[in-house]
């Protein structure tokens, strides 16, 4: 996800990491923190939309969670003279950024993100591109019938290009099209297509950057 998807200080965003569940949240004091979108009472979803409040609360039994994790509230759980409010917060997921990109791990004691993205920060700046300057625009979510290592694979090569995305190669000029890879990453290059600066189509191509450029982190 991208940092724009969170309202500031004080607000959330739920997603999923494959398949997981994931609730992402600044709190007042505007640190960035991720975890498990379940309740600890009966595995509802405790956020299904992004907002800015104070507090997280699931609608099956109203637990209530501050964006801290920690649970705030139990309705009658001081009924319960074995009920310990500090075991129950949401489970927590490690959570980091590269520029406004969020990324999260199931397990909070992964390795640094940097670690994971390897030369990628790298490459990326060395081909023009500035991350902390990219901001959100919209989210397009979908869902795929494939093996999700095929589908992720498959976008770097664009022998198909010409037949499933004319729009695509009207912008890109993918017979100059270079793949590149490295022990973590695989990157694909392209130089904007001249038809597409000529003609400013499928959009206006015109501009500081020359190159396109995708990538898929590939941890052995």
């Amino acid at each position: 996800m991208h940092l724009g998807e969170l309202d500031g200080a004080g607000s959330f965003f739920p997603t999923h990491a494959a398949g997981l569940p994931v609730v992402v949240t600044r709190d007042g004091d505007g640190a960035l923190r991720a975890f498990v979108n379940v309740c600890r009472d009966r595995g509802a979803l405790v956020a299904t939309a992004p907002a800015r409040r104070r507090t997280l609360q699931c609608p099956y039994h109203a637990w209530t969670y501050g964006l801290d994790g920690a649970l705030r509230a139990a309705p009658r759980s001081d009924l319960e003279p074995y009920f310990e409010p500090d075991e129950l917060g949401l489970r927590p997921v490690a959570v980091d950024t590269w520029g406004p990109f969020v990324f999260v791990n199931p397990d909070p004691d992964a390795e640094p993100l940097a670690t994971a993205l390897g030369d990628l920060p790298g490459v990326v700046a060395a081909h023009g591109l500035e991350v902390d300057r990219l901001r959100f625009h919209v989210r397009y979510p979908y869902e795929l019938g494939a093996n999700w290592k095929i589908a992720v694979e498959n976008y770097l090569e664009c022998y198909h290009c010409a037949v499933n995305h004319p729009g695509f190669v009207d912008a890109v000029d993918e017979r100059a099209l270079r793949l590149e890879g490295s022990r973590s990453r695989l990157s694909q290059f392209a130089p904007v297509h001249p038809r597409a600066v000529a003609t400013r189509a499928p959009y206006d191509a015109r501009g500081a950057l020359e190159m396109s450029q995708l990538h898929l982190c590939c941890r052995p």
